[in-house]
């Protein structure tokens, strides 16, 4: 149900003919009511009427002050040009600010709040609505604001920073959907801005464009938290978290994606915060399916949060439940549930962001919104295609898995071709099968990555995955130092990136620093101890030591990896050389056993020869330790 604003200035009806369409230079700018759909769900007559008093008494006359035009009112917004820039920013603030007034004396959760964006540039004008770049700048401008407050573009702030009755606070740069550029992003305001925690967050994230989901969310609520307690001299554990798997409650199995989705999305995001030790959800999602006590889960995993959930979703109504929860005691810290009713998936990430932000902080962290079209049952919908792909991407993972994930991305990009994530997990997931030779992948599939992973860092450099396929690339090329580049830009974009820090140990091998990637897989396996990568960091960690010619600790790394996760042959091949290099004969034959009946067709020494001939491995660290492992499988007794 739409809320019209009481207005005399009403936009005439008539259709102007495109002839008549002219272009105009004016100030723009666009504002949002937060939390309009928890509040109308709560009572549609009230708020109606509440939200038309504050227009019909402050909006309205306050435009007219200022001498600006309502061009259009929506249910839960409006768009207004002004002639002057200044009067633009003059008006927006003395809106907020009366705003404020007007409600001092309301609960929190009962306040009508606005956020507001305004740019000014070249419209394309007529008798109907505003349109072009600096109507959809102005539209950016607002997603990006946090509730009660006023973010103005480059040009706005260009205009009006030498008024000494204006304050900015720089918010840095961002990308922005449909607009090829990063916008300068300034928040502006009557008195000297506080530049909380939050905003020093957002500053560093400058640039980013994060799909708006759950995980780019919650955030805000719990680095709060994560401050609160740090600053107040809690233990060392105070920042460390854990996101449990979100559980999927609509009874329909096949929209448990959507649930694991949700939760690797939520540990990405939460990761990008860097006071926060977030364990990886490759460990998370050991505890899937799984009756859990947060008090056990934080002696396990050593965390002092978890963070808990679940999603319903019924016909278009999507609900999502989420809890913080301090491991010590086992009392909620925040607790919040949210639904919204729609079609578009447009609508329902801009309104999820905005409901969970206003009820949560108003400092949250709004970044980049990237809307993906479409509705949430649609086939090839990017969206739900990507989430698809993530959860195929989580667990225990299988050269069918992997397929899988990827044909998921592959339909999702045929919907929106430039998805950066869609493009950075499907670069993952080529170069992931070709490095364990899974679905006949070679060397065109090392070149597809190649473009996805250059693609989506053009569209977003802040693609963690992106980073990590090109890596892997750089790699299966031989070129190392490239490939640690990489890996260490995907642990500068997210911290807690367990997998990242392996393989950056894995090039510091190749690059002639054994010791040092011994470093690298043990905070790999710290960060993640029940990953199902924790394989990988052991392997990592046991050819790090099998470099350094130290067989004993490598032999119990490898025998660690090949119980842990027995579908890799190359962990057993390594095992195998260690402990013959030890003379540890029985167990070597008993190992290159297991090695035959696992991986026939990879066991014989021609095959593992042929392997270790490739690119990546033509350096004199890697080709030291290659001719130390076939020395080892030769008196293991592998022909």
């Amino acid at each position: 149900m739409a809320i019209e604003l009481v207005t005399a200035r009403t936009a005439p009806t008539a259709i102007e003919p495109v002839a008549a369409q002219r272009r105009r230079l004016m100030a723009v700018m666009l504002a949002d009511v937060v939390g309009y759909s928890r509040m109308m769900s709560r009572s549609e007559d009230e708020t109606h009427a509440r939200f038309a008093g504050h227009a019909r008494e402050l909006i309205d006359p306050t435009v007219d002050k200022y001498n600006g035009h309502l061009v259009r009112s929506m249910g839960d917004g409006l768009l207004v040009e002004f002639s002057s820039a200044v009067d633009a920013v003059r008006c927006a603030l003395d809106i907020q600010r009366g705003l404020a007034a007007r409600q001092v004396n309301e609960k929190e959760k009962d306040r009508i709040r606005l956020r507001i964006g305004i740019n000014t540039g070249d419209v394309l004008v007529d008798q109907r609505d505003l349109y072009g770049n600096s109507v959809n700048i102005a539209a950016r401008l607002e997603a990006l604001a946090s509730p009660g407050t006023v973010c103005v573009s480059q040009s706005i702030y260009d205009q009006t920073r030498a008024l000494p009755q204006f304050f900015f606070a720089d918010r840095g740069e961002r990308r922005v959907k449909n607009i090829p550029y990063p916008v300068h992003v300034y928040e502006v305001a009557y008195e000297r801005i506080r530049v909380s925690f939050l905003h020093w967050i957002a500053a560093r994230w400058s640039g980013m464009a994060i799909t708006a989901s759950i995980g780019a969310i919650a955030v805000a609520s719990i680095a709060s938290v994560l401050m609160f307690r740090e600053l107040h001299g809690t233990v060392a554990r105070t920042n460390r978290i854990v996101v449990l798997p979100f559980k999927n409650f609509d009874g329909n199995r096949g929209d448990g994606y959507l649930a694991d989705a949700i939760t690797d999305d939520l540990t990405n995001e939460l990761s990008r915060l860097q006071r926060a030790w977030v364990i990886s959800s490759g460990t998370a999602f050991t505890y899937k399916d799984k009756q859990n006590d947060p008090r056990q889960i934080g002696r396990e995993l050593r965390v002092r949060y978890a963070l808990e959930g679940s999603v319903r979703r019924t016909g278009p109504l999507v609900q999502v439940n989420a809890q913080l929860i301090d491991t010590e005691s086992g009392t909620n810290l925040w607790a919040n549930s949210f639904a919204y009713e729609t079609g578009s998936l447009l609508d329902l990430q801009d309104k999820l962001m905005s409901r969970i932000a206003a009820s949560l902080n108003d400092e949250v962290i709004r970044t980049g919104v990237r809307h993906e079209v479409g509705t949430l049952a649609a086939d090839h919908n990017p969206l739900d295609e990507r989430m698809r792909a993530m959860a195929a991407n989580t667990g225990f993972q299988t050269a069918e898995k992997s397929l899988e994930a990827r044909r998921h991305a592959e339909a999702g990009l045929m919907a929106d071709p430039d998805n950066a994530r869609l493009l950075g997990l499907i670069a993952t997931k080529l170069t992931s099968d070709v490095l364990n030779g899974w679905n006949d992948a070679g060397n065109a599939e090392v070149e597809r990555a190649d473009a996805a992973a250059r693609k989506a860092i053009g569209l977003d450099p802040n693609v963690q995955s992106a980073h990590f396929a090109l890596g892997w690339v750089h790699r299966l090329r031989g070129n190392h130092q490239a490939a640690l580049d990489a890996f260490r830009q995907a642990i500068k974009i997210n911290p807690n990136f367990a997998s990242a820090y392996a393989q950056a140990g894995n090039e510091m091998v190749f690059l002639g620093d054994p010791k040092g990637a011994i470093a690298l897989a043990e905070k790999a396996c710290e960060l993640s101890p029940k990953d199902m990568s924790y394989t990988v960091f052991l392997w990592v960690k046991g050819r790090a030591y099998f470099a350094i010619g130290d067989y004993e600790k490598a032999a119990e790394a490898l025998g660690a990896s090949v119980r842990a996760r027995p579908n890799l042959w190359f962990t057993h091949a390594w095992l195998i050389a260690a402990l013959a290099l030890t003379n540890r004969n029985a167990e070597a034959k008993q190992a290159i056993d297991e090695f035959k009946e696992a991986h026939n067709s990879r066991s014989d020494l021609a095959s593992i020869t042929k392997y270790y001939s490739e690119d990546q491995y033509q350096n004199p660290t890697a080709q030291k330790a290659v001719a130390q492992l076939l020395s080892g499988l030769r008196k293991a007794g592998v022909n």
